[in-house]
């Protein structure tokens, strides 16, 4: 019965969905981009865990900063994110158009991919967050994706990002490296997310140590494959900037640990200075150093 309710409740949510998507798609594109920041100034508003989150993030990175300069910042990362992830409802339509996106250094992932080795790219939760994977224009591409609770909205994120960006996508288990090691053998780009709290090494982020993914760095370092750094920013008129760096020159001692470390600490101090050129472009509201936790934690024993 639980299941059957739980089921109910997904296709629910995924009509709503649907609704939302044909309502969007009444309107000019600019409407709907304007629409996507009102919705994002709504949930900054009433939605008070992740607005906490993000406040305090941003005191973590930017201490000297003014308050209202953080709350600015804060609110604008809300409208990007949110801008980034509706846009998913007309994804094919944006895409068609040439000048939505622009690529810079687009000869550096072309340059690496022709060294038949495949290639790792790490990417950053900035800007319009999918669109980054375009930068491979046209070569095959693997991205790792986390499931989506609601099994409707989920098989939609997949159609889209397979069927109209030309990806695939392999979802988040406990066999995911395993698979993209064979996608490597079989030449393929790696695209995966290396700015998020997850299970790796331990690193100094913006003054404070906290946790980051080591699979990009350790399959580059492995298997002798180029590392590249992608990241984009979603500008003023909702076009799309993809930033590619040179290749990497990772640091090679033949201690593996230690060279996995020295790396990814070299790729988060990369990725540190992005998010300070681009502060409003970052998702902030990832609790990126695990603090929300903790202040709710100190907040009940004071009240004890």
């Amino acid at each position: 019965m639980r299941n059957l309710l739980k089921m109910i409740r997904y296709r629910l949510e995924y009509v709503g969905f649907l609704v939302l998507k044909k309502m969007f798609l009444c309107f000019p594109e600019k409407c709907r981009f304007k629409l996507a920041e009102v919705m994002a100034n709504f949930a900054y508003m009433i939605i008070k865990k992740r607005r906490i989150i993000a406040l305090t993030n941003l005191e973590m990175a930017f201490p000297n900063m003014p308050e209202n300069e953080r709350i600015k910042i804060a609110k604008k990362s809300y409208q990007i994110m949110a801008k980034g992830f509706l846009s998913s409802l007309w994804i094919k339509e944006y895409l068609d158009n040439p000048q939505n996106i622009k690529i810079i250094n687009k000869e550096v992932c072309k340059t690496a991919y022709n060294k038949n080795k495949g290639v790792v790219c790490a990417l950053m939760h900035t800007g319009n967050i999918d669109i980054t994977c375009c930068a491979a224009s046209g070569l095959p591409m693997v991205a790792v994706a986390k499931r989506q609770k609601n099994p409707y909205i989920n098989s939609f994120i997949m159609e889209f990002r397979e069927k109209t960006m030309g990806l695939t996508i392999i979802l988040k288990n406990k066999y995911v490296i395993k698979k993209l090691i064979e996608f490597l053998k079989k030449g393929y780009m790696l695209g995966l997310f290396c700015d998020h709290r997850d299970k790796g090494a331990i690193v100094n982020f913006f003054g404070t140590k906290t946790i980051a993914p080591t699979g990009a760095v350790s399959l580059a370092l492995k298997y002798d494959i180029p590392l590249l750094f992608l990241y984009n920013v979603l500008d003023d008129d909702n076009t799309c900037t993809i930033n590619i760096q040179e290749e990497i020159e990772l640091v090679k001692t033949g201690n593996f640990k230690e060279d996995v470390q020295t790396n990814v600490q070299m790729l988060i101090d990369k990725m540190e200075k992005v998010i300070s050129e681009h502060p409003e472009q970052w998702m902030w509201f990832h609790d990126r150093w695990n603090l929300y936790r903790k202040l709710y934690q100190n907040k009940k024993r004071k009240n004890k």
